[in-house]
């Protein structure tokens, strides 16, 4: 007789086994084109798991985005190395790149997510990344409030930086630490902008310097 931790075990991998499916499906086509069935087939376990799990289809897409989501912010947590501001961007850019660069098939899938029209996916996308960005400019001693002219300038950073990760997935021909000084280069240029535009921007020069080398 099965005790009853390895049942509980057991329906947490075929869940587990449903959401990876799941994840490398949604990154591969449009949500329209991946099916159920092609889903509970690739995870390799009964059709009507899913709707036990997950209720339908968006369910189990809500899942895949928010595992991908939570992957991703255990590693923003995570303190990065480093003596300096800039040491310490520099390697929390240099990870970030790595991990995804490793999980391409659920980064995929979370930026898939983040560029469809469903509202609630949407959330869990924009949360995401603007907790990064604040993450940064806590970094560099910026705290909130976060001014109107400083935030449009993190979120468009944080777009920049998540296409230099797809284009690195899609084709692997530029060096990682390229990447990671572009993604300096591009944040530093911007903060520099933002604070000749408006002195009141809520950070100054000297603290941009701070991170241009290391």
């Amino acid at each position: 007789m099965a005790r009853p931790s390895d049942t509980k075990t057991a329906r947490t991998d075929r869940r587990a086994l449903l959401v990876s499916a799941a994840s490398q499906l949604f990154s591969e086509h449009a949500y329209d084109e991946v099916t159920t069935t092609e889903i509970a087939k690739r995870a390799g376990v009964a059709y009507g798991l899913i709707a036990h799990h997950f209720t339908n289809k968006r369910g189990l897409y809500l899942a895949t985005i928010q595992y991908a989501a939570e992957h991703l912010k255990n590693l923003q947590d995570s303190p990065p190395d480093g003596d300096t501001p800039a040491a310490r961007l520099h390697n929390a850019i240099h990870r970030h790149i790595a991990y995804m660069d490793e999980h391409a098939a659920a980064f995929l899938a979370l930026m898939r997510g983040g560029n469809g029209s469903d509202q609630e996916v949407r959330a869990i996308i924009d949360d995401l990344r603007w907790q990064g960005a604040k993450r940064i400019l806590r970094g560099i001693g910026v705290h909130e409030p976060v001014t109107p002219l400083l935030r449009s300038t993190m979120r468009g950073w944080v777009g920049y930086l998540d296409e230099l990760i797809i284009d690195h997935i899609t084709y692997h021909d530029v060096p990682r630490e390229h990447l990671v000084q572009l993604a300096v280069a591009a944040l530093t240029t911007s903060l520099h902008t933002a604070h000749a535009i408006d002195p009141n921007i809520g950070i100054s020069p000297a603290a941009i310097d701070k991170i241009t080398s290391h």
